[in-house]
């Protein structure tokens, strides 16, 4: 196997740098190490300049050099990247230049003249070097990816075990009481209602649930068929509003009467739901929450959800499209999609994220501590099934 077959092995591209003031030592080089990628320049001043473009994992030096000599190119390579071997060669070798070439991080150092053999074997040992360090990293990168793999799946464990358990607990519940309120029609008509209630809740959540795990694998479906999009976010803002009558908001719709789309009414609802039920959660009592949509470009219209609510730090934004996030601790878990601050499963937001991602839009949250939050969903006026199966192909090229 030769050194390139090897390395394409190991995933390295093997780069190494000669810096040598002796225009046969570069020559040699090169000529030797021909499996490699070899540069070669006459002192040191000039590797600060390669070292960013070529990004060598290996570096020769000279000791002894016009302007710059080896030990300011070891610091030079080490600033730059503390991983980068280094291997001093020099004619004019001192013990105590040996052992401060050491001291700042050379790999070995080795008097001229040397046998090709020796060179050959320090280089290798070298690129051995490079190679355990780079399975250590993806080595903890995947007991890492294990590690959070794990807690996810407690998590969701954990979330979906005490989301399921509840609703099923009422409605059990409820229909003992059925049998013994047989006689009166108000106690059965309301004990319905809570059934229905809980029916309605544990349905959105497998529907929730199951529509992450499509995305997980693939993208979502996107259909496209002309729709209505004022009056698909009017009756989804009406929904809202009945199931989070309690809470007593103030609600405004602003927008056109009819805005006329092709596109998916089912997953624009549902982007609407979502936004709309996170607005509810974490507003107070009486605050005002915001649907908006306008045209704000030829192509794509904007639906817009604000709140006047305690809003999220910085650090809760970057985590809060990912999959089973909640502020709060979840051993401290308390289920409501509209009580204030009520927990859930934590995919809303995220499947919000794949909805757009599928439909070719974007999404974006600004938001400050006591301050409210405001998120901003962009769609295309007309779905192209075909245009987005060409960006996902350049996505994945």
């Amino acid at each position: 196997m030769t050194n390139d077959e090897n390395s394409s092995s190991l995933g390295l591209t093997r780069r190494i740098l000669v810096v040598d003031d002796e225009p046969e030592i570069c020559n040699f080089f090169q000529d030797l190490l021909v499996d490699y990628q070899v540069r070669a320049v006459a002192d040191g001043s000039e590797v600060s300049p390669l070292l960013p473009l070529f990004r060598p994992q290996l570096v020769i030096t000279d000791m002894r050099m016009p302007r710059q000599g080896g030990l300011s190119v070891i610091r030079l390579v080490k600033e730059h990247d503390r991983n980068t071997e280094v291997l001093v060669v020099t004619g004019y070798g001192r013990i105590d230049e040996a052992v401060e070439a050491m001291k700042l991080g050379a790999s070995d150092f080795i008097p001229k003249p040397f046998e090709v053999e020796q060179m050959l074997a320090a280089i290798e040992k070298c690129f051995d070097r490079i190679s355990l360090r780079q399975q250590n990293a993806a080595l903890i990168h995947a007991n890492r990816e294990l590690q959070r793999l794990t807690e996810l799946k407690e998590k969701f464990l954990r979330l979906t075990t005490h989301e399921l358990r509840g609703p099923l607990t009422i409605l059990q519940g409820y229909c003992d009481l059925l049998g013994l309120l047989a006689d009166s029609p108000d106690d059965v008509r309301e004990a319905r209602q809570a059934m229905q209630a809980a029916v309605s809740n544990l349905t959105t959540i497998v529907q929730n649930l199951t529509l992450l795990m499509v995305s997980t694998v693939d993208r979502i479906p996107i259909a496209s068929d002309p729709f209505d999009v004022a009056e698909t976010l009017r009756s989804t803002l009406e929904e809202i509003k009945v199931h989070a009558r309690h809470r007593n908001h103030q609600y405004v719709f602003t927008g056109p009467d009819r805005l006329e789309a092709v596109g998916d009414p089912l997953r624009v609802t549902q982007i609407a739901r979502e936004l709309l039920f996170n607005a509810v959660k974490f507003t107070a009592d009486g605050g005002a929450i915001t649907l908006a949509l306008q045209l704000a470009e030829p192509d794509r219209f904007v639906i817009r959800v604000e709140d006047n609510g305690i809003g999220m730090a910085s650090s809760e934004i970057v985590s809060a499209f990912e999959p089973f996030y909640e502020a709060a601790n979840t051993r401290h878990h308390s289920t409501s999609r509209t009580n204030f601050k009520g927990g859930g499963l934590g995919i809303g937001l995220t499947l919000v994220r794949d909805i757009v991602d599928a439909y070719g839009g974007r999404v974006s949250i600004l938001s400050e501590p006591e301050r409210g939050t405001s998120v901003t969903v962009a769609l295309p006026l007309t779905y192209a099934p075909l245009a987005q199966e060409e960006e996902l192909a350049r996505e994945k090229a």
